[in-house]
């Protein structure tokens, strides 16, 4: 699929991603006390409100594309870059961080026990 007005719509897709992420990371408080462990537990945290903003958009394009709506190609355009993104890059990504964190944590058990 091409998307029309790339610009719009890669913008759109970075503030979906990135808000979540910085809220949490400011309710956390990772900006005065960064850590690994913080940053890996604060993505977590925000992709529920990711994964509720995909469906929202979902909900949006599909209701949209049925009313024939005027600027639905921007909403299907963002809604699929939006899908695409976090399936393929943004998933995969977060689960290879959840695993780095967990070898950090069982290293640092590890050594408080030794």
């Amino acid at each position: 699929m091409i998307v029309p007005n790339i610009e719009i719509v890669t913008f759109l897709v970075i503030i979906f991603f990135g808000l979540p992420i910085i809220w949490s990371a400011r309710k956390n408080e990772l900006f005065k006390f960064f850590s690994f462990v913080g940053l890996v537990k604060t993505i977590n945290k925000s992709l529920i409100v990711q994964g509720i903003i995909g469906l929202f958009l979902i909900l949006m394009t599909w209701i949209w594309n049925s009313a024939d709506f005027k600027y639905d190609s921007l909403i299907v355009g963002t809604t699929y870059t939006y899908v695409v993104i976090g399936l393929f890059m943004y998933l995969p990504a977060l689960g290879i961080l959840n695993l780095i964190k967990l070898i950090v944590e069982n290293k640092l058990k590890n050594e408080k026990v030794e």
